[in-house]
């Protein structure tokens, strides 16, 4: 079964957050590779990036981080899928609305989850509980089951 993890999730496996190791043992659950979007990409850097600008990572850690995201891509953990980005737009849009006059969906938000249903996913891994709600109403089990910790 193709499990879809988003951006912010992913991002737990690389850099230490309260919830990493909910993220850890989801990832331990599931046969690679996992999918690894152009989206995933470069939110994932960027938030890398953010986080070393707040001063939560430092460059050691953020140089790291990121050859660990090149190591995985590299010996297939992460695989790039073929993604119709017509596509991805045109189910986004009929996803956005559908659900965000209900939910109030963030953009990148709905585009993972168009991505996710493209993809053939069944399950999708985020701990924002509004993505979470609108991952639901578009089809998709949501993992976790449940969220601990701050998410």
């Amino acid at each position: 079964m193709i499990i879809y993890f988003d951006s912010s999730a992913l991002v737990k496996a690389y850099c230490l957050e309260p919830t990493s190791p909910q993220v850890l043992a989801l990832l331990k659950r599931v046969a690679p590779p996992l999918l690894f979007t152009q989206l995933h990409a470069i939110e994932i850097r960027n938030a890398l990036r953010l986080k070393r600008f707040r001063g939560e990572l430092t460059l050691s850690q953020l140089q790291g981080a990121f050859g660990n995201l090149r190591d995985d891509v590299e010996s297939g953990f992460l695989r790039i899928p073929d993604l119709d980005f017509r596509a991805l737009f045109d189910q986004a849009e009929i996803l956005s609305a559908a659900h965000t006059p209900v939910v109030g969906t963030r953009c990148l938000d709905i585009l993972h989850v168009a991505a996710a249903l493209l993809l053939g996913s069944r399950q999708f891994v985020s701990f924002d509980r509004r993505q979470r709600t609108f991952a639901r109403r578009a089809g998709l089990a949501v993992l976790p089951k449940a969220l601990r910790d701050r998410a």
